[in-house]
């Protein structure tokens, strides 16, 4: 059977970089997965789908602050 990540070499760098890729997935997500069971049954749809996307940036900041990954230092360190 063939390797096809043999090639790939995980540097100690890598082993930070991705659990924290994995909780910025997960942590915007449980914000959305909170939002709709508290809020669906009570705002009329219009006004819930249109607060979907604030939560979930709420929740891109939540992972952001602790993670110290502002945009300032986003665009300082690729400029």
């Amino acid at each position: 059977m063939a390797d096809f990540l043999d090639g790939i070499k995980l540097n100690a760098e890598m082993n930070y970089f991705i659990p924290s890729l994995l909780l910025l997935l997960l942590v915007p997500t449980i914000f959305a997965i909170i939002y709709a069971i508290l809020f669906r049954r009570i705002l009329p749809p219009k006004i819930f789908n249109f607060f979907i996307v604030p939560v979930v940036i709420i929740g891109f900041y939540v992972w952001a602050v602790p993670m110290e990954i502002g945009f300032h230092e986003y665009f300082r360190a690729t400029f």
